[in-house]
């Protein structure tokens, strides 16, 4: 079940990284396409599916961010209730401060137990900016407690299948972090398991 939090748009007409990527300039179309994009990858790797409708960091000037933490932690929340899944993965949150949200959101989640919880290392930002994971990580590691997981080479040919079905992020990305981005085509994922709760909060869900 792979769950895209930041998978909404405004009603307008926008120019930006969506309606570049997508030929489209009014943002529920370039969404549109995106999230067609999304369900190829989707049924290619036989998966279930939703998709959440906050916006990504394109669309932030366009609507306030007002307590979106707390509405995405709510819906977040509800999708766990609703699935009960045996594990979490969620991103340790790199690059993007969207990216991030949504990590810390996971993170303040995952400390309140219920769940056996794992943060994947976002590619191919962490390849492309090696700084920015230990930067992350000594950051998060004073909320909870991680332990290294071994990495994860799964099948690389379906890996390089599942990522062009993203036609429209495929090119900008490569273009943008060319050296990650195909090291990321071949690497192996990294992962670390929320071992440990530095909260008090007894609480779970």
């Amino acid at each position: 079940m792979v769950v895209t939090v930041l998978a909404g748009a405004p009603n307008e007409h926008h120019e930006g990284y969506n309606s570049k990527s997508t030929g489209e300039h009014f943002a529920p179309n370039a969404i549109k396409r995106r999230r067609a994009e999304d369900a190829d990858a989707m049924s290619l790797l036989s998966s279930k599916f939703e998709w959440l409708d906050f916006l990504d960091g394109d669309y932030v000037n366009e609507r306030p961010r007002v307590d979106d933490d707390h509405a995405m932690r709510d819906e977040i929340i509800r999708v766990l209730r609703e699935e009960r899944p045996a594990s979490v993965i969620s991103p340790l949150g790199l690059y993007h401060e969207d990216h991030v949200l949504v990590s810390d959101v996971c993170i303040d989640i995952a400390r309140k137990g219920g769940f056996e919880w794992y943060l994947y290392m976002d590619m191919p930002y962490g390849l492309a900016i090696p700084r920015t994971v230990s930067q992350r990580l000594a950051i998060v590691e004073k909320r909870v407690d991680l332990e290294s997981r071994e990495p994860f080479s799964g099948n690389i040919s379906i890996k390089r299948q599942a990522m062009k079905c993203y036609v429209s992020q495929y090119g900008p990305t490569k273009r943008s972090h060319r050296r990650g981005f195909r090291a990321a085509m071949r690497a192996p994922e990294r992962y670390w398991r929320v071992a440990g709760d530095t909260s008090d909060s007894n609480d779970n869900y």
